[in-house]
């Protein structure tokens, strides 16, 4: 009998190699601003909308390490996105370099500096010097790392602010991940020693103020003091968890330090409460009370697969952990990478399993990427 992970995660890969990949560097990229489009419609024609620094950042990556993996030769696609980028999102503004986003005609729109976007321009910068490139790659993260380590230092001394200027009393959990995704990356790619301080000062943050031990859940919003913004409403996504996991795993390894008392803490409510119908990853959870949010989005499921394989990795019950990964890979496979076309994906489902999106978002690409070439490094030899 076949092996249920191996099938599902052989599909996963042609998936991507195949149709997800040649899409999106070609209907997904235009060619006359040289800029990668922000979303699609369901019959994959583009949508005229401003296109986010994030998603440039993201899809440089995605196509730095396919190439890297030799999935896909995107050397050409990313030196032409990049340069395009650093052009056309610079504002001249010294506080806010690189603007939030551009129209399709490539004129700025939003330029406020947006750290959950610099940490995604820095990821791929990180990629785009593996590839060879030591020049605009270098001196672009050199300027990231400067701003972020003084303009978007958070005033408390822990953690960083989330955009100047700011646009509410709220600090928010999530730069600060993909801050620590992006520095672990600059670190190792530029050998720079600021960045790894970044790493350590966001870890501190989330063992010391971000995670509550008490609920065994890390919310969203927090005060200025990083303790949990309105707590009896608060809630926390499973999806945050499983990424959190899989972050403090690679930090573990790149310094030695030891995260698994808070991996397990992690690991407790997301796994328990995290996994809704389909096997899908549910959006929130209260963090007191029963409320939930059952609707489920694509990345979230993304995100467990990418801890069920650093479960394995690391030696956490592995025979668990390959049966949640085949499961994970046939609900991204069921419930939202099976249309609207091939090497799109249905983002968001409803209980009932519904469409919430009327389009296919670009930024999802990042999470489906990074999820199958994690379970194939971790799975695609494993026994």
């Amino acid at each position: 009998m076949p092996d249920p992970l191996h099938t599902e995660l052989g599909a996963a890969k042609a998936w991507i190699v195949d149709k997800a990949l040649p899409f999106w560097s070609r209907t997904g990229f235009d060619r006359n601003i040289e800029l990668f489009v922000e979303r699609v419609d369901f019959s994959a024609q583009p949508i005229d909308v401003p296109q986010r620094l994030m998603v440039q950042s993201r899809q440089i990556y995605v196509f730095s390490h396919a190439t890297q993996l030799g999935w896909f030769d995107g050397r050409e696609l990313v030196d032409t996105a990049l340069r395009s980028v650093l052009k056309k999102y610079a504002t001249g503004q010294p506080r806010a370099p690189m603007a939030f986003s551009v129209d399709r005609r490539g004129n700025l729109v939003e330029t406020f500096a947006d750290t959950y976007s610099y940490a995604f321009l820095l990821l791929a910068l990180s990629f785009v010097r593996k590839l060879g490139d030591c020049g605009a790659a270098d001196a672009a993260a050199a300027e990231m790392i400067a701003l972020l380590r003084s303009d978007l230092a958070h005033p408390c001394g822990l953690g960083f602010l989330d955009r100047l200027p700011r646009r509410d009393a709220y600090s928010r959990q999530n730069p600060q991940m993909h801050l620590l995704e992006a520095a672990l990356e600059a670190a190792s790619a530029f050998d720079n020693a600021e960045a790894r301080r970044i790493c350590d000062q966001i870890v501190a943050l989330f063992e010391s103020k971000m995670f509550s031990r008490q609920h065994r859940a890390l919310a969203e919003l927090y005060d200025d003091n990083w303790q949990i913004a309105d707590l009896p409403r608060a809630s926390f996504e499973p999806g945050h968890h499983f990424e959190w996991i899989w972050l403090l795993d690679r930090f573990s390894r790149a310094t030695g330090r030891a995260t698994e008392a808070l991996i397990g803490e992690l690991s407790q409510r997301a796994y328990a409460e995290g996994i809704g119908g389909s096997g899908a990853i549910v959006e929130s959870i209260a963090i007191e009370g029963t409320a939930r949010v059952e609707s489920r989005r694509c990345w979230a499921t993304c995100e467990a697969l990418k801890a069920v394989a650093s479960d394995f990795e690391f030696g956490r019950d592995r025979a668990l952990s390959k049966s949640r990964a085949a499961a994970l890979l046939r609900a991204l496979r069921v419930c939202f990478l099976s249309g609207p076309f091939d090497g799109g994906w249905i983002d968001r489902i409803d209980g009932d399993g519904r469409p919430m999106l009327d389009y296919v978002p670009a930024s999802t690409l990042y999470h489906v990427f990074v999820a199958i070439a994690e379970a194939d490094r971790v799975f695609g030899g494993a026994d």
